[in-house]
C-alpha cells in the first residue's frame, strides 16, 4: 500500500471513524456510518478494473461452516455462563418477535455490509498484491476488532478479535459466501444466547 492517498483513506476508514464514533456513543451513527462506508466501498469496487463481483460467486463450504459454527456455539455458551449466566437466552425469552426479526434481518443489514467493507474492500483496495496470509490476517483482525470499539465494551472487541481470523480464512481460502454464512450464524448465535447486548 505505497499510495499515500490510500494510506490516508485506510487510516480514516478503519481507525479515525471508529474512534470518532466511540466518543459520539450513538447506535444510529454506528449503522449510518457503516452503510455510508459500505456504499462507498461498492462504488470504488465497481470502478476497480482489476476486480469483478463475479469473483465472489464461489460455492459455500458447508462442512467448514458447520464445524466452526458448532465450535462457536459451544464457546459462546461457556462464555456467557462465565460473564453473566442471567443473560442466557434472555432476548428470545423476553421479546421473541423482536429476536426473530433481528435473526432474519441481521445477515442483510449488518453482515453483508461488514463483510464487503472489512473483507472484500479491505483486501482488494489496500492489499491486492500482498501474499503474506498471516500478516493480512493479523492486520484484518486488528482493524475489525478495533472497529467494534463503537459498542463501548470489551466483550465486543474480544469476541470479534477471536472470530476475525476465522472470517478472514473463510474469505481468502474458501469463499465470500462461506464467510457471509459463517458470520451470519455467528451473530445469530450471539443474539440468541444473550450476548447481543454487547453488539448494539
Amino acid at each position: 500500500m505505497a499510495n499515500p492517498i490510500k494510506k490516508l483513506e485506510f487510516f480514516f476508514i478503519f481507525l479515525i471513524l471508529p474512534s470518532a464514533i466511540f466518543f459520539l456513543d450513538s447506535s444510529v451513527i454506528v449503522f449510518l456510518t457503516l452503510y455510508l462506508v459500505f456504499t462507498l466501498s461498492l462504488v470504488i469496487l465497481y470502478f476497480d478494473k482489476s476486480f469483478s463481483f463475479t469473483s465472489l460467486r464461489k460455492k459455500v463450504d458447508w462442512k467448514f461452516i458447520i464445524i466452526f459454527s458448532l465450535i462457536f456455539l459451544s464457546l459462546s455458551f461457556f462464555y456467557i455462563i462465565l460473564v453473566d449466566k442471567d443473560l442466557l437466552f434472555i432476548f428470545p425469552k423476553t421479546n421473541f418477535k423482536l429476536w426473530l426479526l433481528v435473526i432474519l434481518i441481521y445477515p442483510f443489514l449488518s453482515v453483508i455490509p461488514q463483510e464487503i467493507v472489512y473483507r472484500v474492500f479491505f483486501f482488494q483496495r489496500y492489499f491486492p498484491n500482498e501474499r503474506s496470509f498471516y500478516f493480512l490476517t493479523l492486520l484484518n483482525m486488528i482493524v475489525f476488532s478495533y472497529g467494534h470499539i463503537v459498542f463501548n465494551n470489551v466483550h465486543a472487541i474480544l469476541i470479534t478479535a477471536i472470530v476475525s481470523p476465522i472470517f478472514t480464512y473463510a474469505y481468502l481460502k474458501k469463499s465470500f459466501f462461506t464467510c457471509i454464512v459463517l458470520h451470519a450464524l455467528g451473530g445469530q448465535i450471539i443474539f440468541t444466547l444473550g450476548l447481543g447486548k454487547y453488539f448494539f
